[in-house]
């Protein structure tokens, strides 16, 4: 349950970051439908990603990771394209969205472990 939240609250801060650094990257602010957005973000990195990177590993290997951001783009996109609560204008903003969200996602997964240790 605790992994849930954590997961939650590395969404929207992530989100809630990229909108603000990225010009292009517009999430609504209506309470409900930011709510979806992160939600999505969550089922999307927790369900979709981990799959995708199970069939993809090879491709993964042999980038030396670098596969891993276009799956991360992907997924993003991918919520973009489900839910009319997020726009993101072209590709460079999909880019730097994606740098950002796997910024803090890695940041706040990291405090998790470094916290459970603790």
């Amino acid at each position: 349950m605790l992994k849930l939240i954590i997961s939650l609250v590395s969404n929207i801060v992530a989100i809630l970051a990229a909108e603000y650094f990225v010009t292009g990257f517009q999430v609504t602010h209506e309470p409900i439908g930011f709510a979806i957005v992160a939600v999505l973000f969550m089922l999307a990195n927790g369900l979709i990603l981990p799959m995708l990177r199970f069939i993809l590993k090879p491709i993964i290997l042999i980038t030396f990771g670098l596969f891993s951001l276009v799956l991360n783009g992907a997924t993003i996109y991918l919520v973009d394209f489900f839910s009319a609560n997020i726009t993101i204008s072209g590709l460079m903003p999909l880019l730097y969205a994606t740098i950002i969200i796997g910024m803090v996602n890695a940041t706040f997964a990291y405090g998790a472990k470094v916290f459970k240790q603790s």
